[in-house]
């Protein structure tokens, strides 16, 4: 999955250097095949499960290294259909805005979104439940977007002081379904690799 976020960036033609962070033996060992990018050995503190990824992108943008940057992005490999194209699109988003992330349409509408509570009962996730008024058709609703984990894209500057890609004046790139699979359990895999394989991603 890291090759294709790898190729992509790199066929985008919109970094000056690209930094792939791991602690993986063959993910860091890639170096060998992609000697244009920049592979990090992530430090151990920075590997454990409850890390965020945006400590991972401080981390380098706070180094010397890196000072002289003025924006960074984040891509995650999770995201693996995510191209070139989408990257040129979103940082033609970012001239006008502090920060772009990448997003793709709900398939169920949030509002209807239940709980289960302490006492194992459901629960509404609104107060103001839907199903409390029996307006539960999708026409109802506004259409929401999620984040998919495909492009981040923020002023440096902006990073250090928040802390955060989801504060401040943020834009959308919108991304279809199809390239917006992130993946996060053996289910999400193997959808990917029929995605993959059928083509489906174009």
């Amino acid at each position: 999955m890291i090759e294709f976020t790898i190729i992509a960036a790199i066929k985008s033609k919109k970094f000056h250097q690209i930094v792939v962070s791991s602690d993986d033996e063959k993910i860091l060992n890639l170096k060998k095949k992609y000697k244009s990018v920049n592979f990090l050995n992530r430090p151990k503190f920075l590997t454990k499960e409850k890390v965020k990824a945006i400590e991972v992108v401080q981390n380098i943008i706070n180094s010397k290294n890196y000072e002289n940057f003025d924006n960074v992005a984040l891509m995650l490999p999770s995201c693996p259909f995510r191209n070139s194209k989408d990257i040129q699109n979103a940082f033609n988003i970012f001239k006008k805005t502090d920060t772009v992330i990448s997003a793709c349409k709900y398939s169920f509408p949030p509002e209807l979104a239940l709980v289960e509570k302490k006492d194992k009962y459901a629960g509404y996730f609104l107060k103001k439940s839907p199903y409390l008024d029996g307006y539960t058709s999708s026409q109802f609703f506004e259409k929401c977007l999620r984040p998919n984990g495909g492009i981040y894209i923020s002023n440096i500057k902006k990073l250090k002081k928040i802390k955060s890609f989801f504060k401040g004046k943020i834009k959308l790139y919108k991304m279809p379904i199809q390239r917006s699979i992130d993946i996060d359990n053996r289910i999400d895999f193997e959808l990917a690799k029929l995605i993959y394989n059928k083509k489906l991603f174009s």
